[in-house]
């Protein structure tokens, strides 16, 4: 990326708190020769570095909240790193139920282990994980979850993990990122409890709190089915 349109892009964002890019491309113009197509491939370098977001149909600002970056509790780096050393070629995604907590509007707990890895390899990580003792249930849906699960416990849920499910490594761990968690909460069965007028509150604190990365957002909310929801509950709050 050329420093120097990156440089152009920031410094017409800082003056210009939404903006498209028809008012880019016309003030950039003036001072060097680009086109449309090489500032789009610019825009969405930044987008994708959480430098802008975009905050509109083609519209963009530059980042002023902070990044969704929950740290790992210790129970779910010592999880991983036992995971990490008896599968070292498995994929991973791994947090706690208390990272959710922030983004509710009525507050439940949760404390359950999320280990989400790859389809071949969820069962084999499950028997893994009951062998050693721990509380496990394979991709538990509501009905079990409902029945048989002590939501304020250490219990662990081994899930699929979605292929290119979009993750943040946080102190080695890699964990959701706020698209992935917001998208999965209006997906997965085991979310039941939240969904409804709770994942709207959720989606809603999320905007208000933190950067989202629109085009992360619906990119995984495509792949996961629910896009059509989500833009129908954006529209709902305004956030479209």
């Amino acid at each position: 990326m050329s420093n120097e349109t990156t440089s152009a892009i920031l410094s017409f964002a800082e003056k210009h708190h939404d903006f498209n890019i028809e008012d880019l491309s016309e003030s950039l113009c003036k001072s060097m020769d680009i086109n449309r197509s090489s500032l789009l491939w610019h825009l969405f370098k930044l987008v994708n570095s959480n430098v802008l977001i975009r905050t509109g149909r083609g519209m963009y600002a530059k980042v002023t909240k902070p990044i969704f970056s929950p740290q790992p509790a210790d129970d779910i780096i010592e999880v991983f790193n036992l995971l990490q050393s008896n599968f070292p070629f498995a994929k991973f995604c791994i947090y706690q139920g208390e990272i959710i907590s922030p983004l509710q509007h009525h507050l439940s707990s949760n404390r359950i282990i999320y280990v989400e890895t790859e389809r071949d390899s969820a069962e084999t990580i499950f028997d893994f994980l009951k062998g050693e003792g721990r509380p496990v249930f394979l991709r538990p849906g509501k009905d079990i979850v409902y029945r048989y699960v002590d939501m304020d416990s250490r219990t662990i849920f081994v899930k699929n993990l979605v292929s290119e499910a979009p993750l943040q490594e946080v102190s080695g761990i890699p964990m959701p990122t706020l698209e992935k968690l917001m998208v999965d909460i209006l997906r997965d069965s085991d979310f039941f409890y939240l969904q409804g007028s709770e994942s709207e509150h959720i989606i809603e604190n999320a905007f208000r709190m933190y950067s989202v990365n629109r085009s992360r957002l619906f990119r995984y909310s495509n792949r996961r089915k629910v896009k059509d929801e989500l833009l129908s509950i954006l529209n709902n709050l305004n956030l479209q």
